[in-house]
């Protein structure tokens, strides 16, 4: 595949994921079978359990919603990322009522409050929630991590690089950034020519280890599980007794699927070690695993995109439906970020 071809993927995949979720986040492992008769594959329209309530069948919610914001704005800034590009794409997409007001999550709002400012420094608005956005690990730095593997194709410590740069704008903490490394250095290693799923993994699992290692240097450690640690718990779930099925309840169940950076990047590493053949079937799983559906599907499109067939006949049709339901281009995208980066 080309290197647009590779973006593409990256880009529906995690798109895809996002706007399937979205259905079914909240919903228990079981609960989602019983609802609807069997794991989710197509879109459907949010019902009364979901944030996302009030969304049409194929529309976005946050998380490749900043993605967007972020790409689009590293092309106004003639592809450099920096600290400034960050905030000024998570200011403006907090100017959109229909994903900030429903969605953003508890990090992420209190960080966008305090850069509430034109000089763009962290200084909080006169009566605006001043909880320490630093000490909150939830997996908000992981779902928009997508740019930073396109910016480095192959490149896995680049892709470390700039995942740090972009948590840290609102999740500054150890254990976020070591999720989002561990998700850029996945997603960056599969922009290798013949990469496979195991070779990405392989590259995560190193990323979550830098990346503990670097947020415990230069930025605030928290308390709470270790992703890596999380990860190796994941992948003897993958490699343990039973079936598939087993396996991705015993994930839901025992390394989690909730909003805990060491909940939802270590259950999409598990998910991904369960379908190395098949990238839009991680996706699918991440859907139907329960709880925070919507973000783990995103993480795991982003992490597996690059190794999609995108010429595959599923993949197209909702392809075609994700672009048309939110009135994105999302080919138009992949095809602008690939000329800056080659």
């Amino acid at each position: 595949m080309s290197f647009k071809e590779k973006i593409q993927g990256v880009l529906g995949c995690t798109a895809i994921g996002d706007a399937m979720g979205a259905a079914t986040e909240n919903l228990t492992f079981q609960q989602i079978r019983e609802m609807f008769g069997k794991p989710l594959t197509e879109f459907v329209k949010p019902g009364e359990t979901a944030f996302a309530l009030g969304n049409e069948a194929g529309e976005i919610t946050d998380d490749f919603s900043q993605i967007y914001f972020i790409a689009k704005e590293i092309l106004k800034n003639n592809g450099k990322l920096d600290k400034g590009t960050v905030i000024r794409a998570m200011l403006a997409w907090s100017e959109v009522s229909k994903w900030f007001d429903r969605f953003a999550g508890p990090t992420t709002r209190t960080a966008i409050a305090m850069y509430k400012d034109s000089s763009l420094e962290m200084k909080p608005l006169p009566g605006a929630v001043t909880v320490d956005y630093a000490s909150k690990a939830t997996n908000g730095s992981a779902m928009k991590i997508a740019p930073a593997a396109i910016l480095n194709p192959n490149n896995i410590e680049g892709a470390i690089e700039d995942a740090v740069l972009i948590t840290r704008v609102t999740h500054d903490n150890s254990l976020a950034i070591s999720g989002a490394c561990a998700v850029a250095a996945a997603s960056a290693a599969g922009f290798a020519e013949k990469a496979t799923m195991e070779e990405i993994l392989t590259a995560g699992l190193y990323g979550a280890v830098r990346g503990e290692t670097i947020g415990k240097n230069i930025s605030r450690d928290v308390a709470g599980p270790s992703v890596v640690k999380r990860i190796e718990l994941a992948f003897r779930i993958v490699n343990g007794e039973g079936n598939k099925e087993d396996k991705l309840q015993k994930l839901s169940s025992v390394v989690g699927s909730g909003l805990h950076i060491s909940e939802a990047v270590p259950c999409a590493f598990g998910i991904a070690a369960l379908n190395l053949n098949d990238p839009l079937q991680a996706v699918f799983d991440a859907v139907n695993i329960g709880y925070d559906t919507d973000t783990i599907a995103a993480i795991t499109g982003t992490m597996v995109g690059a190794l999609m067939d995108i010429h595959d006949e599923h993949f197209i049709k909702l392809y075609e439906e994700v672009q048309k339901a939110n009135r994105i281009n999302i080919v138009q995208l992949s095809e602008e970020l690939a000329n800056i980066v080659e």
